[in-house]
């Protein structure tokens, strides 16, 4: 730890010397002659380019020299230093920042370095001391800003130094520069420095200020700034627009856009007069247009412009300067006795007196002679002198052209314009109508933009109107072009139309440019380019490919057509085709379509192959089990396929895999191989004998082509193999259960001996017969037999009967045993080491009887004739057929009187039942059992049963009286709980037992709730929550536990995978010091985001006993409500003090569940206790909504066959009682009489409320 010490420190003088060699190089150092015992104080805030895992604040000094420096670190390893030339090839990774910024900035402060030791890069001998001011201790390191957008800015820091461990609180306030304006937002973050602050505007500088909250500490903050983008995709148009205008001067002043303003650079002013337009750009939002013409219209267009660039859509407005007037002078006599002046105009009469010496004369013709005659009228209304003027109207340019059409006539080059021209004010000569059309946009590629016009000549003689068109022609397609036209007089160009948008029509495109790529044997990629020659929006593009297959197909396959045709919109230029034949020649093209319909396909064709690919499935494949030609018993097992339809190469071998498993035995597995010169017509057939019986086998075909390194798809055939003839038992197994026909026990009808079991080598032995004959008449059988037919009715050897062979006198073989019969496990014997059959024959006396009256044959074990000797034999029968053992040699008995040894053995039977009465009757345990039987509805059973709400209030008073009863009640429920418990193998896989906050409390596996898989991880599913039945006898609830820190996501998806929208919380997330629950959720003004979930807090409303709030789910465009309801005043393992607020909570819930469908999620800590209790309310007030009896310790059980110890102690059911205890008491009799009696039934249960923590309320429950 030391030697490691030394080197940090050796590091940091280094890193220190290299840091003011860049200093004094970049002259940032005062450079003054430096004594022997001068030092230089350096502070500085500098980045740099170290793997230092702390921020470091250097003192040098002359304590230390360097010799004893360097003794200090001899086990410096030499690749840790720096060369010496490390500044001069490494200047990149360090730069010297701003003393005022604070992003990711190391501070050495206080460096002192003595100058003499100070050259050529000679290592100091000051001592390092590597501490933290007070400032870094109490401040957030390396503020920073790590992306910015336009409507949000994106922090991050580093807690103060030696306070890495702590767990921090920290607090944002964001300043808008530009009004000095500042708002607080704090979040509660355990172990996260980082911070999204959204909401803001574009184009605005901020001011961040992070501060370290904690009791130890005293934040003064740590300041940032930083801009929002100015990336913005448009931008609004100026508002509020006013013009003033005078003769010669237009002024025009207008309001900054209601959209980011603050993201203007400058304004874009158009002034046209005619077809002349100026072009102006200020920054100002003022314009003064000056040195006008008179009575001229001027045509403004005001544009934003912000600072990427971005323009508005412009305002325009259309202005006329003032009219000019006529001027005269007084008369020299009499001036002061005129009363006004009359001037008249002619020919076009119009009289108008003024007082004045001018007057504004308007709406006259232009090019029209006028006589002007003024008079001046005395105060006695005398005509003075006549004045006449003769005088002609200046000619006036014509008024504009209107457009007489709603909308343009256009071709894809031609653009037609249909005008009427107004001869208004004026008899000046018209002489044409001239139109034009310059491109402003076009969306196509591959043509010139050209613009056009057209002049079409005029009648002058026209009266008042006059109609023409005008055909611009040779314009480019698809492109839009801004219209106009003027109309030309003696006087000049008249007045620009209104400005006309037209879009030419759409073009046929060229063919796409075609490639393919990325080819293999299964898929291959066409990508293609636009048109080259594109005049349209581009809807649809047509690719039509071709295969042609080069490997061999049999004849019985079906011909393949690989001819697709694929449609794509306009935008798409890249298709993955998946579903490629390999080893197949294509030809592709392509065609594209516009509005204007199709263009041609591409007229070199693209040509490619594909490679061989893994081949399809061998065809017709088949096999048949028959029986062997030179031996019946014998089977052989044929194989027949074809090559594959889609053999996708050249064939080189097939594989044949063959796999048998039968339970208790070896596998049976083997691999054939067949080369292509196998194949006759097509066909591979092979021989692949007789399998194992009654082995289930899986023969896989597999096809192999050249070049390919993989196996083709196989084909499987199932095949459970028959069952053979038992093989014959070992011969040392039958001598040792030989018996000797002497020593055997027999009687003269009956003979005991052993019999073999036959092994199940080739098959299952499924039946047993004993065949029985006199000496040398057994002949053996061993043969082929299938036990059942078609109609899986069972099917049995020709054998005699019992009845048939005594006819005979026993010289035929007869069958002793029934149909089908085992001798498991009555007739088996195990001697250790082995098993044999036991059996006597002829011990059924009633054979004959049976035998004689039927016509059917009757297998039965009928009597052996006394002193006889016979042949026996074992035959075994599998499924498949049935063999016979050796013989076995037995010899009956002489007769003999049975009538005194059967009376003895009744009596000793019929004294031992006597005695077995007579005990029973001692004991009394036949009572016992006869009343139970007789009254099986007697009272006396613990489980209590449901109750009316009448003798609610009695059942209650029990629990008063008796303290204990409700102990023993729970208890036994407890007790009866324990047959409930169901498997929880899923929550105790070690990878999701950490996700447990308690290890005794587990969702069962058939009611736990499951989440989707997360990247194929099983265990991703997983959740401690289980849905719980409520009312409707359905899944209502989910009770799950508080959420840990790391299954806060997993509890987000849950709430998000099912639709939840109510959250019930009834703990704390802290009590008595330890946590409870993780904070899963944001509080008002807080973000949670975890993966792609984001939670937002949009209100926070906090009661008295309750906190509601309203959080925003959003998963990518997804955004929907959720309610959290946290209930404050519960206790972890005990009762509120007052019931009245839970009951109050209970309606708050159901308020926000009525019309949301779906789950309520409901926790607290361990999801059993509080969560089970809340439950167990709501149920049961729903009966008493219904009428219905109330089974609480029923409502309880039930929960707990859904989640292990819901409602975990007494208290928690006993507040279940109590509740509705309160509820009976508001409900109950409602008439006069009998409020006396309601009244002394509560006033008892009152006087009990401190040992039981009973506080009744009187409100009603509306449901």
């Amino acid at each position: 730890m030391r030697n490691m010490v030394r080197k940090k420190r050796l590091k940091v003088l280094i890193y220190a010397l290299q840091i003011i060699y860049v200093l004094s190089e970049n002259n940032l150092i005062d450079h003054r002659h430096i004594g022997q015992n001068e030092t230089v104080n350096a502070s500085m805030k500098i980045l740099f380019d170290l793997n230092a895992e702390y921020v470091v604040s250097s003192e040098l000094n002359n304590s230390m020299s360097i010799k004893e420096f360097l003794n200090e670190a001899t086990e410096f390893e030499q690749n840790e230093l720096l060369p010496n030339d490390y500044l001069k090839n490494n200047d990149t990774n360090i730069s010297i920042l701003d003393t005022t910024n604070n992003d990711f900035v190391q501070k050495f402060e206080h460096i002192s370095i003595s100058s003499n030791e100070l050259k050529d890069n000679q290592i100091l001998s000051e001592d390092i001391l590597m501490t933290c001011n007070e400032e870094d201790r109490k401040n957030v390191q390396n503020l920073t800003i790590d992306l910015v957008a336009t409507e949000w800015i994106f922090l991050s820091w580093e807690p103060p130094c030696d306070n890495i461990t702590s767990e921090l609180f920290y607090t944002i306030d964001i300043c808008l520069d530009s009004n000095q304006l500042c708002f607080s937002r704090n979040r509660t973050i355990v172990k996260d420095t980082q911070y999204n602050a959204t909401d803001l505007e574009p184009c605005n500088n901020y001011t961040f200020i992070v501060k370290a909250i904690d009791k130890d500490l005293n934040s003064t903050g740590v300041i940032v700034t930083g801009a929002t983008s100015s990336n913005i995709t448009e931008i609004g148009d100026i508002q509020k627009l006013v013009a003033h205008t005078a003769s010669s001067t237009i002024k025009l002043s207008w309001k900054s856009p209601g959209d980011y303003p603050t993201c203007v650079n400058h304004y874009l002013v158009a002034q046209c007069l005619k077809n002349i337009c100026n072009n102006a750009s200020i920054t100002t939002e003022e314009y003064i247009s000056s040195n006008l013409e008179p009575c001229e219209e001027y045509f403004f267009i005001i544009k934003a412009v912000s600072i990427n660039n971005k323009q508005s859509n412009g305002v325009d407005i259309t202005l006329k300067t003032n009219s000019p007037i006529i001027h005269w002078e007084p008369p020299e006599i009499g001036a002061k006795c005129i009363k006004y002046y009359r001037v008249t105009i002619d020919p076009q009469p119009k009289t108008e007196q003024v007082t004045g010496i001018n007057v504004t004369i308007s709406d006259l013709y232009a090019c029209t002679p006028y006589c002007i005659y003024i008079n001046a009228v005395d105060e006695d209304n005398n005509d003075g002198e006549m004045i006449t003027i003769d005088t002609r109207t200046a000619s006036t340019v014509s008024k504009s052209p209107i457009l007489n059409m709603k909308e343009p006539i256009v071709t894809t080059h031609d653009i037609m314009l249909s005008w009427k021209i107004e001869k208004g004010n004026s008899n000046c000569t018209l002489t044409s109508l001239k139109a034009m059309c310059n491109a402003t946009m076009t969306n196509g590629h591959g043509y010139e933009v050209k613009n056009g016009e057209a002049e079409v000549h005029i009648d002058s003689h026209i009266q008042d109107e006059y109609f023409t068109n005008s055909i611009i022609k040779n314009v480019s397609p698809f492109t839009t072009y801004i219209c106009w036209a003027y109309v030309l007089n003696e006087a000049g160009n008249s007045e620009l139309s209104k400005l006309i948008s037209v879009t030419t029509s759409e073009d046929i495109p060229s063919a796409p440019f075609l490639n393919v790529t990325n080819i293999t044997y299964s898929q291959f990629i066409f990508v293609w380019e636009p048109p080259s020659y594109l005049a349209g929006n581009l809807h649809e593009f047509e690719l039509v490919f071709e295969g042609e297959i080069c490997f061999y197909m049999p004849d019985w396959c079906k011909p393949v057509t690989l001819k697709t045709i694929k449609h794509f919109n306009g935008s798409t230029f890249i298709f993955e085709y998946l579903n490629a034949t390999a080893f197949t020649y294509y030809t592709a093209k392509i065609k594209a379509r516009t509005s204007a319909g199709w263009g041609s396909y591409n007229n070199d064709l693209v040509l490619f192959k594909t490679p061989a690919g893994v081949p399809g499935m061998v065809s017709n494949f088949s096999y048949s089990i028959v029986n062997n030609e030179n031996n019946k018993n014998v089977l052989n097992t044929i194989l027949t396929w074809g090559i594959p339809c889609s053999l996708n190469g050249i064939l080189e071998y097939f594989n044949v895999f063959v796999d048998g498993i039968r339970t208790n035995y070896e596998p049976h597995s083997f691999t054939l191989q067949f080369l292509s010169n196998d194949v006759k017509n097509d066909t591979v057939i092979t021989n692949l004998k007789e399998l194992k019986a009654e082995y289930n086998y899986i023969i896989k075909v597999v096809t192999k082509v050249q070049g390919v390194q993989d196996f083709g798809i196989p084909a499987f055939k199932n095949i459970s193999y028959p069952a053979g003839i038992p093989p014959q038992p070992d011969e040392d197994y039958i001598k040792s259960i030989t018996i000797d026909p002497a020593s055997a026990r027999r009687t003269t009808t009956t003979a005991t001996l052993l019999l073999p079991l036959f092994p199940n080598t080739n098959g299952d032995i499924i039946y047993y017969s004993i065949i029985v004959s006199r000496m040398n008449y057994n002949i053996p059988s061993s043969i082929r037999f299938n036990m059942t037919n078609n109609t899986n009715h069972i099917l049995w050897p020709n054998i005699s009967s019992w009845k048939e062979a005594m006819l005979q006198d026993f010289t035929i073989p007869y069958q002793a045993t029934r149909l089908c019969w085992n001798p498991y496990p009555n007739s088996v014997a195990d001697y250790g080491d082995m098993e044999a059959v036991k059996y006597t024959l002829g011990e059924n006396t009633n054979c004959k009887e049976i035998s004689s009256n039927t016509n059917k044959r009757i297998y039965c074990n009928g009597p052996l004739k006394p002193n006889t000797w016979y042949h026996v034999r074992m035959r075994a029968f599998t499924r498949g057929g049935y063999s016979d053992s050796t013989t076995f040699l037995i010899k009956t008995n002489a007769e003999i009187d049975i009538v005194l040894v059967s009376g003895v053995v009744f009596g000793i039977l019929f004294l031992g039942i006597l005695s077995t009465i007579m005990l029973l009757f001692r004991k009394c345990s036949i009572r016992a059992i006869l009343r139970r039987f007789l009254h099986s509805d007697m009272s006396g059973s613990p489980v209590p049963t449901p109750f009316s709400k009448k003798k609610f209030i009695t059942h209650c008073q029990q629990f008063i009286d008796n303290p204990g009863k409700l102990s023993n009640e729970f208890q036994l429920l407890q007790t009866l709980s324990i047959d409930l418990q169901m498997p929880t193998n899923t929550a105790c896989l070690q990878a999701n037992k950490k996700k447990n906050r308690y290890s005794d409390i587990l969702p069962y596996d058939f009611s736990r709730v499951k989440l989707e898989v997360i990247e194929n991880d099983p265990n991703t599913d997983y959740i401690n929550a289980s849905f719980i039945k409520g009312y409707s006898g359905e899944n209502e609830y989910i009770a799950c536990q508080g959420p840990k820190e790391e299954t806060t996501f997993d509890f987000w998806r849950m709430i998000e995978q099912y639709d939840i929208n109510v959250i019930v919380m009834l703990t704390e997330l802290v009590e008595k010091d330890k946590e409870k629950c993780h904070q899963y959720f944001p509080t008002i003004r807080e973000t949670f985001k975890y993966e792609n979930l984001t939670i937002k807090c949009i209100s926070e409303l906090d009661y008295r006993s309750y906190t509601q709030r309203t959080l925003v789910l959003q998963k990518e465009n997804k955004k929907r409500n959720i309610t959290h309801l946290h209930f404050k005043q519960w206790p972890d393992h005990d009762v509120p003090e007052d019931f009245e607020p839970i009951i109050h909570f209970c309606q708050i819930v159901h308020r926000n569940v009525t019309g949301n469908k779906g789950y309520i999620v409901i926790h607290c800590s361990a999801g059993i206790g509080r969560t089970g209790t809340l439950i167990a309310i709501d149920i049961i007030l729903q009966h008493l909504r219904d009428n219905k009896k109330l089974d609480v310790f029923g409502t309880v059980y039930r929960l707990r066959r859904d989640r292990i110890n819901m409602v975990q102690k007494e208290v928690g059911k006993s507040k279940i009682f109590y509740i509705n205890i309160n509820y009976v008491l508001i409900n109950y009799i409602s008439t006069d009489s009998d409020r006396i009696t309601r009244k002394n039934r509560r006033d008892s249960l009152w006087k009990n409320k401190e040992k039981y923590r009973i506080k009744l309320f009187y409100s009603r429950f509306n449901f």
